[in-house]
């Protein structure tokens, strides 16, 4: 379930994988890998952005240029997590998989946005962070 769910995900924007002789180990491994390694990761780093540093450490990292860095982290991190994949499963790094890299970057923004928009409420300091809404009540 999971396997047709992240290739479905992934495939979605980037077609059946290349090279072809290929496309079972992205369906089978890569793809499920990588779709969980990007919700896992995204979700830590939102975690530790509005928990760690602006409730634990009150370290004033609060600022939507803040939470920009952070964004920008997990999407440098998100763009390596499929390259690293190809690499460790054999499989020749091709022009497909710079455009995997790229549409996992895409969803790395996507989710981080979500998982902020749900998590931020708990948040001391940067509840507001990236923006006011929805509000805390």
């Amino acid at each position: 379930m999971i396997q047709k769910f992240f290739s479905g995900l992934y495939e979605l924007l980037l077609g059946r994988p290349l090279p072809a002789n290929f496309t079972n180990d992205y369906r089978e491994v890569v793809f499920p890998n990588t779709g969980l390694q990007l919700v896992l990761i995204t979700l830590a780093m939102v975690i530790l952005y509005y928990y760690v540093f602006n409730r634990i450490m009150s370290t004033g990292f609060y600022k939507t240029q803040h939470w920009v860095i952070m964004l920008l982290i997990n999407a440098v991190i998100a763009f390596a997590i499929p390259l690293i994949q190809v690499n460790n499963n054999g499989i020749e790094t091709h022009s497909y998989t710079y455009m995997f890299a790229f549409v996992n970057t895409v969803y790395s923004l996507v989710l981080f946005f979500l998982f902020s928009i749900l998590l931020k409420r708990g948040s001391v300091q940067a509840w507001t962070t990236p923006m006011k809404w929805p509000n805390k009540k």
